[in-house]
């Protein structure tokens, strides 16, 4: 099936779907060479181009002495690359997550039942990289993709994983808590590294300059 099918089929119909996935033979490295790779490259190039496309930039971050900071097209791509790989990075723990949490509500452990959730899951959020840029629409596109990956979950945990019925509910809960930990220690580094890069950077010139 082709990584589009996979796509459409996930989102419009996503009970149908997972049964299929469930059977399906997969290996960790193909989920994500052939599908997690490419589809989580559709925020990072719609971002950078859409950005430098319209002159985009991130300013008024709030330089030294009332000045204003502004982070340049070169800053925001290395930042939408940052943020790219951390994205797959926390698929992987995610599904390792899963997998070793699996058993606790009587559900399978195995890595690649448990990457085979997580990665096809996240669909919806990829796909609305596509329009994640555009003020406010994107914000509210991005919440609904969000909100529509936990429905996903929801709904694969029983065929991929095999938990029980009564135990669906509660499992997503824990992943959904579980992920919003990871994410928040995810945007700490990106936020971290995107100070230390420019306020760092400002506050030396500052020093150099005798300011």
């Amino acid at each position: 099936m082709s990584i589009v099918d996979r796509a459409k089929n996930i989102i419009l119909k996503p009970a149908e779907e997972w049964n299929v996935i469930a059977d399906e033979p997969a290996t960790v490295s193909g989920l994500f060479t052939n599908y997690a790779v490419p589809l989580a490259a559709i925020p990072l190039a719609a971002g950078v181009l859409f950005t430098g496309a319209l002159g985009m930039s991130a300013a008024g971050l709030g330089g030294l002495g009332g000045g204003a900071m502004t982070m340049g097209f070169s800053a925001i791509a290395t930042m939408a690359v940052l943020g790219y790989v951390l994205s797959l990075v926390t698929l992987y723990v995610m599904s390792l997550v899963v997998n070793a949490v699996s058993p606790s509500f009587n559900g399978r452990s195995d890595i690649v039942q448990s990457t085979k959730l997580m990665t096809y899951a996240s669909t919806p959020t990829w796909v609305a990289g596509l329009v994640s840029w555009i003020p406010f629409l994107g914000g509210l596109i991005s919440l609904a993709a969000i909100a529509y990956v936990v429905y996903l979950i929801y709904l694969g945990l029983q065929p991929v994983l095999g938990v029980p019925k009564e135990k669906v509910a509660g499992f997503t809960v824990v992943i959904v808590l579980i992920y919003i930990v990871l994410s928040a220690i995810v945007s700490g580094i990106i936020v971290g590294l995107l100070f230390t890069t420019f306020f760092g950077g400002a506050m030396m010139g500052g020093v150099m300059s005798g300011a």
